[in-house]
């Protein structure tokens, strides 16, 4: 008799215990698939070959070049690394010639894809316009001509490794008539490949997007581009990470960036993707290298829960120590004698955490933020002013709260039903932990995606709290 109430107590007792720390105490969560990949790509790859520095950044005089077997092992290190795409070597950005060939045949025995770079390519696409106006090539000419360039390309054993060409980066509002001509060349020549093109950051200066001296606001240098190219992306580059001195700060408009071009992609209405470059590299005065884990992983989730879809990390081997206008740190992932750094660490772990989100992340679309404004000391917040991507509820998420600067994305599948990216938006090396509340309506229970691990847990009293560490997303589905 007495073990049989044993039995009983203990029974209970493990009952107890099991609500709210396995699927089964708190119902069946939610499933979802996906075989989709979070795009990932990088400025400054692999070249096949490197300039040998001494331990002071000088350079020696002499140039190691690669092997085929240690080319291939640096590719095998990218895809390792969570990335899906690689981009050309720093000497190669511009014209890569024979390295293009290698290139393709490396990553495609990795698994990945190539964005290449072919300088007579660009060229007859950037004077495209010029000559058909001036009768000098007709317009079927010339798509004619690029289908020839691209063609060996095409023939390659390796070309399932292509991903498009490089055009160029950071234009001014001057070329776009250029670059649009060329686009619609480029299409009818290749209607599968990438015409890749980077825009300039919010923060760059009026005649330095109008290229002519006249002072032209952001939104229309971006208003214009989506106007003109009707591609299927818009990229930019913002790097937020500063520091002077023993003073860590962040850049103000690093989200403001975000909503400026997804505010234009909504106006647009079509399912243009948004990419972006994060920084991990120190350069020129202020922008700092990666000191830990969290300061990739911040930048990433911030712009996930912007609902961005392509993330290029600035750089991954790391260009000279000046070239020309900008210094350079030595801290990519790998450094300038291709060595992996701590920060290959940081990317690598940041990447493949966002890889393993994708079977849920890739089930939905973005609707807009919610933001939690405690201090706002970067001021990332009130840039955001009066936006209308900034929601302050849904029928849903009745309120969001947190101790620190939050925000989340807000997310619908295509039954409706909500999910949250949570970001602890405090700057990275404050180390500040923030502790957020989701008051969470008609939902019992959620599924969480941290750190790669799932979990659920009861939604008590239609409350929901959960502790974020500095630089974390975190990805919540309420069921």
């Amino acid at each position: 008799m007495f073990k049989k109430i044993l039995v009983l107590i203990m029974a209970t007792v493990l009952g107890i215990s099991c609500i709210g720390c396995g699927w089964a105490s708190v119902g069946d969560p939610p499933v979802y698939t996906s075989d989709e990949k979070y795009e990932i790509g990088m400025w400054v790859g692999i070249s096949d070959s490197y300039k040998i520095y001494d331990g002071n950044g000088v350079y020696t005089g002499e140039t190691h070049v690669l092997t085929d077997e240690e080319f291939l092992e640096k590719y095998q290190e990218i895809a390792d690394a969570g990335f899906t795409t690689a981009f050309p070597g720093y000497e190669m950005m511009n014209d890569g010639g024979a390295y293009n060939f290698k290139a393709l045949e490396a990553a495609s025995k990795v698994g990945i894809k190539h964005i290449i770079a072919d300088g007579t390519l660009k060229n007859e696409l950037l004077s495209a316009r010029s000559n058909v106006e001036q009768g000098v090539k007709s317009e079927e000419q010339i798509v004619n001509r690029v289908k020839e360039i691209i063609q060996p390309y095409l023939d390659s054993e390796f070309s399932d490794a292509l991903c498009g060409f490089m055009i160029r980066d950071e234009p001014s509002r001057s070329l776009y008539e250029d670059l649009a001509f060329g686009y619609k060349i480029f299409k009818q020549a290749a209607p599968d490949l990438v015409y890749y093109v980077n825009l300039f950051p919010v923060i760059a200066g009026g005649s330095q997007l109008s290229g002519t001296g006249e002072a032209i606001k952001y939104v229309d240098y971006v208003d214009d581009w989506i106007e003109m190219i009707e591609d299927d992306y818009i990229s930019y580059d913002h790097y937020p990470l500063y520091k002077s001195g023993s003073d860590y700060s962040l850049e103000p408009s690093f989200l403001y960036n975000m909503d400026v071009m997804q505010t234009a992609i909504k106006k647009e209405g079509t399912d243009r993707q948004l990419w972006t470059f994060l920084q991990s590299i120190a350069f020129g005065s202020r922008n700092r290298g990666l000191e830990s884990k969290v300061d990739a992983s911040f930048q990433a989730y911030s712009f996930l829960a912007f609902g961005g879809e392509g993330i290029q990390w600035f750089t991954y081997t790391c260009p000279p120590p000046n070239d020309g206008a900008t210094n350079f740190g030595n801290n990519a992932l790998l450094d300038r004698n291709y060595e992996k750094t701590t920060t290959y660490d940081y990317v690598a772990a940041t990447n493949l955490e966002i890889q393993g989100l994708m079977k849920y992340y890739k089930n939905f679309e973005w609707q807009g933020v919610i933001l939690s404004s405690v201090y706002d000391d970067s001021e990332n917040f009130a840039y955001l002013g009066n936006s209308e991507n900034v929601l302050q509820s849904t029928e849903q998420l009745t309120a969001f709260t947190s101790t620190e600067d939050a925000f989340t994305g807000v997310f619908k599948d295509k039954d409706g039903n909500e999910a949250y990216l949570l970001v602890n938006f405090t700057d990275p090396a404050l180390n500040r932990q923030n502790e957020v509340t989701l008051n969470i309506s008609g939902k019992s229970a959620v599924l969480i995606v941290r750190g790669g691990k799932e979990t659920t847990q009861a939604v008590s009293g239609g409350k929901l709290k959960l502790t974020l560490e500095p630089g974390e997303g975190v990805f919540v589905l309420p069921y």
